[in-house]
């Protein structure tokens, strides 16, 4: 992949050379290189990061940034612990338990998501309306321990419904959970809000909630160290201007255009399902970017992340009383002035 540098380069050396005159580009001071992380693969949920990049808005702001895809969150928040990464995009329960076990000072710089990525789905045939129907039933998750299961948890510790009496499955990330869903081995399943475009998009006879319902905190958001946000408090607010104009792009420009330029220098699975990317880019932006308003829109949101504090303490997920010590609005506040 040809990057800025390389292209710089290649450009110094034909001046050099007395082909033309170096221009100011090159002349400039170097962009400051740092590395990203994404939790997992290049997938549509995380085209805003790559848009960075690929749109340039991170270069416009002075930044080189070498995007790599992480492999799952446990192993992103070690690279982000360890220094190998600058930030990273994390949901708000691996952050607060993170935190909560390595004693590291986490904070959430941005909040991205400001509404759950998971929704629960059943049949209209059979439908599941409330958590107080999972009693007895069989439900499927993303993944055993993971995100899905800690908040089918902390739906039936708000309902006192046992966990010991809801059987579980798991059924993926994948529209293919409609199948097994249909085939009866489950009741309902938790999945991502990219699932739930799809099964939109394909008028599938779903019926579907939030577990917003019973458990309202952030989502995903860009976390980083407290300590390294401190020693480079200007580069941080540059990072935030950068992220905050490549969602702003996204929200007002063809999805399409935005999704080809990024292939140009990402692997981005189902890019021949394009009208499924833009329906899943569109359920985004609407159910979860904008979901507490345009004008908190990368904002943390102090309710929000009261309440999920509050959630994960009564449920004994985490000790903290203080929930302002997981997020600040020091540097994306800045960003917004312009």
């Amino acid at each position: 992949m040809t990057t800025r540098r390389s292209l710089l380069k290649h450009t110094a050396a034909i001046a050099a050379a007395g082909l033309f005159p170096m221009p100011a580009i090159v002349r400039a001071q170097a962009l400051e290189q740092i590395n990203v992380l994404t939790p997992f693969a290049f997938g549509a949920s995380f085209i805003e990061m790559m848009n960075a990049v690929s749109g340039g808005h991170f270069a416009k702001q002075g930044l080189e940034v070498k995007l790599e895809a992480g492999r799952g969150g446990a192993q992103t928040l070690q690279q982000l612990v360890s220094d190998q990464t600058r930030f990273i995009r994390i949901s708000s329960i691996e952050q607060i338990g993170a935190v909560e076990k390595s004693g590291e000072d986490l904070v959430c710089f941005s909040n991205l998501y400001q509404a759950s990525t998971f929704h629960l789905v059943s049949l209209k045939s059979k439908p599941i309306k409330s958590a107080e129907e999972l009693r007895g039933k069989t439900v499927g998750l993303v993944s055993v321990g993971g995100s899905t299961e800690i908040f089918l948890n902390l739906m039936l510790h708000k309902v006192g419904v046992p966990p010991a009496e809801v059987k579980r499955e798991v059924t993926g990330d994948t529209p293919g959970a409609l199948g097994i869903l249909q085939q009866g081995r489950v009741d309902c399943f938790i999945c991502s809000i990219n699932v739930v475009a799809a099964l939109r998009h394909m008028d599938a006879p779903v019926e579907i909630w939030s577990t917003d319902r019973y458990a309202p905190m952030p989502s995903q958001g860009y976390v980083a160290k407290r300590s390294v946000m401190e020693k480079n408090a200007d580069q941080f607010v540059r990072i935030s201007k950068a992220l905050t104009a490549s969602v702003n792009e996204i929200i007002t420009q063809p999805t399409e255009m935005i999704y080809q330029r990024a292939a140009k220098d990402f692997q981005i699975p189902r890019m021949d399902k394009m009208d499924e990317l833009v329906a899943i880019t569109k359920a985004t932006v609407d159910d979860l970017w904008l979901s507490q308003g345009k004008e908190n829109l990368m904002r943390n949101v102090p309710a929000l992340w009261a309440s999920g504090v509050e959630t994960l303490r009564d449920s004994k997920l985490t000790t903290a009383t203080d929930p302002t010590k997981f997020y600040t609005n020091t540097y994306i506040d800045q960003a917004l002035k312009g």
